[in-house]
């Protein structure tokens, strides 16, 4: 069995409503290896809010069966296919309410996006399943940065303690390659303000 497979996390970048530069839309995989999870439900395990934010740590490639973000929280939980809990990410979600909550699906993925209001601001790994209040795409990427004539500059994003962006999950770099990398187009994302009705 692969306990490590709880504890793979990833760098986590910083988003906005972003569109890609390049579209490099990705098909769903068929040849995914299965992966062998460490909780026994699809309850989601506690999470103390404002409190320890998890070394970045490799994760293994797997086959992402769904997703949950909780907004109270700013964590994402990653589920098998067989609705096993395989990782527990910390995120920063949108400020004032801009992540939309619902059911959705993965419509589209791209390695470099860009803010669309500023094409200066770019994130990586683009992961998108809804759209936002002025219809920008929304969905999971890397801390965000600017790009200077003195070269590139992170945007500072507590991941795991609050919301920053304009709706986007942001999620630290590595963390946000591995979703890109085992989520489908097709994958389901639902997003919910607390684990509380």
């Amino acid at each position: 069995m692969l306990a490590a497979v709880a504890a793979l996390s990833v760098f986590v970048p910083s988003s906005a409503h972003a569109d890609s530069t390049t579209d490099t839309t990705v098909a769903p995989s068929t040849t995914s290896p299965s992966v062998t999870a460490t909780s026994p439900s699809t309850t989601i395990a506690p999470v103390v809010q404002n409190a320890y934010v998890p070394p970045v740590r490799r994760l293994p490639r797997v086959r992402i069966g769904s997703a949950i973000v909780v907004l109270d929280e700013q964590r994402v939980y990653v589920y098998s296919a067989t609705r096993r809990l395989i990782t527990t990410i910390p995120v920063s979600t949108g400020l004032d309410d801009s992540t939309p909550t619902g059911s959705f699906k993965v419509f589209s993925k791209s390695e470099q996006a860009y803010f669309t209001p500023n094409p200066g601001e770019r994130m990586k790994w683009m992961v998108r399943f809804t759209k936002g209040r002025q219809g920008d795409n929304i969905g999971f990427h890397g801390i965000p940065y600017r790009v200077t004539t003195a070269g590139t500059v992170q945007i500072p994003t507590p991941v795991g303690l609050k919301p920053v962006s304009h709706g986007c999950i942001r999620t630290r770099d590595v963390e946000a390659q591995w979703l890109f990398e085992n989520m489908a187009i097709g994958t389901p994302v639902r997003v919910v303000q607390s684990r509380r009705g």
